[in-house]
């Protein structure tokens, strides 16, 4: 399964309601473990949309990230991500 493909009002929509959230995660000096990994799965799993904090001198790529987990990586804005991956009965309804 890829990721799905986000128009850009989509995108904007998904944009919008991240800002108002509060980082989910962080990702440490650790990287990107399989325990961060799983968390951040489980996170995508419940609630579909997810903003990460990325720690100073991690050298992790959200993109990549995003990728293993078959997600989208909506947006990053210096060391905060955000991701997202439709649940298997959406919770949010993304415009058209």
């Amino acid at each position: 399964m890829s990721p799905q493909a986000l128009s850009t009002k989509q995108v904007a929509f998904l944009r919008s309601r991240a800002h108002e959230m509060a980082p989910l995660l962080t990702l440490g000096k650790q990287g990107a473990s399989e325990t961060f990994r799983r968390e951040l799965d489980q996170a995508l799993s419940r609630q579909e949309l997810v903003k990460v904090r990325l720690a100073k001198l991690v050298e992790a790529d959200p993109q990549q990230l995003a990728e293993e987990l078959q997600a989208t990586l909506v947006q990053r804005i210096g060391r905060t991500a955000v991701f997202y991956r439709p649940a298997a009965e959406p919770i949010l309804r993304l415009p058209t």
